[in-house]
C-alpha cells in the first residue's frame, strides 16, 4: 500500500510538471505564431500538443490542431527550411525580409519573457506570504561536522555580506547559496564584532543532490511543534502541538533545525534528553528518549515542525509593477551569473538540468501552492527566453545569427552549409541532452525521497 501511495504521489508530481512545462513551451510557440501571422507568413499548422492530431480545423489557410500528446505545441510555417522547399514562393518564411524573419525568431523568447513578467505581476497583486524568519539574516543552526561548523560559524551569527555582496535577509543568503559556488567569503557580526570567514563548500561527489546544499547553515525557524505522532517518544513524554522548545540538556534552542541536529546526534548511552518546553505562559520540563529509525538512518522523537509565522503582503497596481520589474531583472541577471560561473568553473556542470529535472522540481514546488508555481514558471520562462536567444544555431538565437551572416554577406548561406551546421548543432544538443538527463536521473532518488517525504 505504501508503494502504491508513493507511486500515486510521484505520478501526480510528474503530471503537474509536464503540464506547467507544456504551458511554457506552448507560450513560446504562440509567440512565433502571432509574429508569423503579423508578418504575412503562411502558417501551415498550429498545434496544441504533439503527435497524431485528434481534432483539427482549417481557418484562413492554417490548420489548427489538438494533438495526442498534451505537451507544448508547435508552429509549421511554409518555407521555413530551405532544404525542404528550395523554390521560394510568396508567403514563405524565407521570402520575407530579414527584419521580419528576425521578429518571428525573437517573438518566441519574447513571449516567454512577457509571460514571466505577467506571472510575477499576478504574484505580487495576489499577495505573497512572507515568512518572518526569512527576513532575518541570522544563522539559526549549524549542522555538526559541516563545512560551516569547521569554518567556525555559530548559531546567532548575523550575516552582513557574502562574496562582497550585501545581505539583508535569509532570502539573500539562499540566493547566493543557490549558485553552488565552491567558496563563499562570509562577513558576519558576533557579539558586536564584525569578522569575515571563508565557507569552503564540501566537494560534491556522485550524481545525487549535494549532501550539504547550504554548507550546514540554517535559518532561525521557530522550534515550535506542529503535531505529535501517536505512540512516539514525544507523545509518551507529554509533548503537545504548539509547544516551543527553548532548551535541550541545558543548551539554548532557538531554531527548528538546531533542535533536529541535537536529536539526530542523540547519544543512547547518556540517558533521556531533557527538554525545556514553553507551553503558553508556563515552562514545562520533559524527558524524551529518541528512537532510531532505520528507514531514514537517524534518531527521531516523533514531532513535526509547526508552520512559521508569516505576513501576507499585497501590492497595489503600481507597487506590484515595481516589484515585478525588480524580480524580473533579478531572475535575468541570475541566468547570466550562472553562465559566467559555469564558464569560469566556479559552478560545476553537474548543476545543469534538463526537462526531466525541471519537471521534477515543478512537481515538488506545486505542493507549496499556485503562487510558488507562478514564481517558478516565471524563472523557467526567463531561462527559456535567454537560452533560446543564445547563438546556438538550432535555437532562435541561431536563426538570428544566420540572418546576421546573411545581412553581412548580402546573401544567405548555401543550403549545404546550413545543413552541415545544423547537423553538427543537433549532434551537440543530443549529447548535451543526454548529459543533463544523466544528471537529472542521478538526482531522481533524492528527489523521490523529497516527494514521498521518506
Amino acid at each position: 500500500m505504501h508503494f502504491l501511495h508513493s507511486a500515486a504521489i510521484i505520478t501526480i508530481f510528474f503530471a503537474v510538471g509536464l503540464i506547467v512545462l507544456g504551458i511554457l513551451v506552448l507560450v513560446h510557440e504562440l509567440g512565433h505564431f502571432v509574429a508569423a501571422k503579423g508578418c504575412g507568413i503562411r502558417v501551415l499548422a498550429f498545434s496544441i500538443g504533439f503527435g497524431k492530431p485528434l481534432l483539427k480545423k482549417t481557418v484562413g489557410g492554417t490548420e489548427y490542431r489538438i494533438s495526442a500528446v498534451p505537451f507544448g505545441g508547435y508552429v509549421a510555417m511554409s518555407g521555413e527550411h530551405l532544404e525542404d522547399k528550395p523554390v521560394v514562393e510568396p508567403g514563405d518564411f524565407t521570402s520575407k525580409p530579414q527584419w521580419q524573419r528576425a521578429i518571428v525568431a525573437v517573438a518566441g523568447p519574447a513571449a516567454n519573457y512577457l509571460f514571466a513578467m505577467i506571472c510575477l505581476y499576478c504574484v505580487f497583486v495576489a499577495g505573497v506570504d512572507e515568512p518572518l524568519y526569512l527576513k532575518r539574516p541570522i544563522i539559526g543552526a549549524v549542522s555538526d561536522s559541516s563545512s560551516a561548523m569547521k569554518a567556525g560559524f555559530r548559531e546567532g551569527d548575523s550575516v552582513i555580506a557574502m562574496n562582497g555582496k550585501p545581505v539583508r535577509s535569509w532570502e539573500d543568503i539562499e540566493r547566493q547559496l543557490s549558485f553552488r559556488q565552491s567558496r563563499y567569503d562570509i562577513t558576519f557580526a558576533r557579539d558586536n564584532v564584525v569578522s569575515t570567514k571563508p565557507l569552503v563548500m564540501a566537494q560534491w561527489k556522485g550524481r545525487g543532490l549535494p549532501k550539504e546544499p547550504t554548507g550546514g547553515l540554517f535559518p532561525v525557524y521557530s522550534p515550535t511543534v506542529g503535531s505529535v505522532g501517536q505512540g512516539t517518544p514525544a507523545a509518551d513524554a507529554g509533548f503537545k502541538a504548539g509547544d516551543t522548545v527553548v532548551g535541550i540538556n541545558g543548551k539554548e534552542i532557538f531554531s527548528w533545525d538546531q533542535l533536529t541536529q541535537v536529536v539526530i546526534h542523540f547519544d543512547s548511552t547518556a540517558g533521556p534528553m531533557r527538554f525545556s518546553v514553553k507551553r503558553g505562559d508556563a515552562m514545562v520540563p520533559l524527558a524524551v528518549v529518541p528512537v532510531f529509525k532505520k528507514d531514514v538512518h537517524r534518531f527521531q522523537i516523533g514531532v513535526t515542525r509547526g508552520n512559521s509565522a508569516s505576513v501576507k503582503v499585497r501590492y497595489g497596481p503600481v507597487a506590484a509593477m515595481r516589484k515585478m520589474l525588480g524580480a524580473t531583472w533579478e531572475n535575468t541577471t541570475m541566468v547570466f551569473n550562472v553562465i559566467a560561473m559555469l564558464s569560469t568553473k566556479q559552478v560545476s556542470t553537474r548543476e545543469l538540468s534538463g526537462p526531466v529535472g525541471i519537471i521534477q522540481w515543478i512537481g515538488i514546488v506545486a505542493v507549496a501552492g499556485p503562487v510558488e508555481i507562478l514564481k517558478l514558471m516565471a524563472l523557467i520562462g526567463i531561462n527559456l527566453a535567454i537560452l533560446n536567444l543564445l547563438p546556438l544555431v538550432i535555437t532562435d538565437g541561431g536563426l538570428l545569427l544566420f540572418l546576421l551572416l546573411e545581412a553581412l554577406r548580402r546573401k544567405p548561406l548555401s543550403i549545404a552549409a546550413q545543413s552541415i551546421i545544423n547537423r553538427v548543432a543537433i549532434a551537440f544538443f543530443i549529447v548535451l541532452f543526454m548529459y543533463v538527463t544523466y544528471n537529472d536521473l542521478g538526482r531522481l532518488p533524492d528527489l523521490l525521497r523529497i516527494m514521498t517525504g521518506r
